[in-house]
This record gives C-alpha cells, sequence and structure tokens, in this order.
C-alpha cells in the first residue's frame, strides 16, 4: 500500500513538472490547408513581462479564406513559458489576433499554426 502511494506521488509530481501551454481551437479536416504558420521566440529578461501580438493577415492584405482551426504550441515544457489568448477573430472568421504573454523574468517560444479552407 505504502508502495502504490509512493508510485502515485512520484506519478504526480512527474505531470506536474512537465506543463505547457498549449492551445487548440477549432478542428482541422480534410481539405483544410495550411494558411499562416511563424514560430515567435522572445528572450526573458529580468523582471519583465514580455508581449507580442500575431495578426492573421498581416496589415494590407486580404484573406478569403475561413479559418477552420488554430493550434499553437508552446515550446516550453517546464511550466515556465507564455500564455496565449486571441483577442479578436478566431475560429469562423476570416482573420485572427493573437496575444502570447511571457511569465515575468521568462521567455516563450511559440509555433502558431492556422488552417482553414478556401
Amino acid at each position: 500500500m505504502l508502495a502504490l502511494k509512493l508510485l502515485f506521488l512520484i506519478c504526480f509530481i512527474a505531470a506536474s513538472s512537465c506543463q505547457s501551454h498549449d492551445l487548440a481551437m477549432g478542428q482541422a479536416t480534410y481539405g483544410d490547408v495550411v494558411l499562416f504558420k511563424v514560430n515567435e521566440y522572445k528572450y526573458g529578461f529580468p523582471l519583465m513581462v514580455r508581449t507580442s501580438i500575431i495578426e492573421y493577415p498581416q496589415p494590407g492584405q486580404q484573406n478569403f479564406a475561413y479559418i477552420k482551426a488554430i493550434f499553437i504550441k508552446d515550446h516550453y515544457i517546464d511550466g515556465n513559458g507564455g500564455y496565449p489568448t486571441i483577442s479578436a477573430g478566431g475560429v469562423g472568421q476570416r482573420f485572427a489576433k493573437i496575444k502570447l504573454k511571457s511569465q515575468r523574468s521568462h521567455g516563450f517560444n511559440f509555433t502558431i499554426t492556422i488552417y482553414g479552407r478556401f
């Protein structure tokens, strides 16, 4: 019984230490294409919070495809990565505005992939 509790505790600690802040909205299906893909990376500075705003389509461009899915992959799996949020548009729209925010004194490394259909 003690060994089972110890094993559970070790598994819980391992699971809690491997946290990433991924975001997945919508579902990419057959026939959807990659409309936009970018890797956004910023270094961390002591006592600072880093932010970045990604817009699709980029200013001055037009988009005629509807967004079906947005996947934001956090490459920091130790829990020190940033937090992605979609502040405007998104799935079902023709535009998206994504805000990336780091934790204090840390940076972030995200890969943003937007799928859609014409």
